[in-house]
């Protein structure tokens, strides 16, 4: 795009231009910055407008998947109305009973999934207080250590 190139120049000219020392200030020459302003202007209107295209353009393909969506459904409906009436009770009970095994699986897995969340987070509770027993049970020890080691020393 033609915005990227002015403002990768503009910035050439910035990182390129003198700084005043100790205020990290840089000095622009005054036309140098107004010719960068008056191109930038020139090329907004350029991109607004491109801006506005994808805008329409988006809408219409929306539009347009929309239409689509409802000729897929209405197809679909009308091929449901088709398998119904050929054989309805074998073909909605059959259609009901594939909709059941398919539930069925989904509630399975969602609660082995949850059945193993659950166990692992007391698991982890678990070995976390496992790990402070221990942790009490080791400065207990190491307390009749001492205990023993201070007493057996002088008696």
């Amino acid at each position: 795009m033609e915005i990227m190139r002015l403002l990768e120049e503009f910035e050439n000219v910035v990182e390129e231009s003198p700084r005043i020392p100790m205020t990290g200030k840089v000095i622009i020459n005054e036309d140098t910055l107004y010719n960068f302003v008056d191109g930038f202007r020139a090329m907004l209107p350029e991109t607004v407008r491109e801006s506005e295209w994808i805008l329409r353009e988006k809408e219409r393909i929306l539009l347009q998947a929309e239409k689509e969506a409802d000729t897929i459904v209405d197809t679909a409906k009308s091929k449901l109305e088709r398998i119904a009436g050929e054989s309805e009770i074998v073909k909605v009970a059959k259609i009901q009973g594939e909709e059941i095994v398919s539930n069925a699986r989904d509630v399975s897995r969602e609660i082995t999934k949850g059945a193993l969340s659950y166990a692992d987070e007391v698991m982890a509770r678990l070995q976390e207080q496992l790990e402070k027993t221990m942790l009490v049970v080791n400065q207990g020890r190491q307390e009749i250590r001492v205990n023993f080691r201070d007493k057996n020393i002088d008696e």
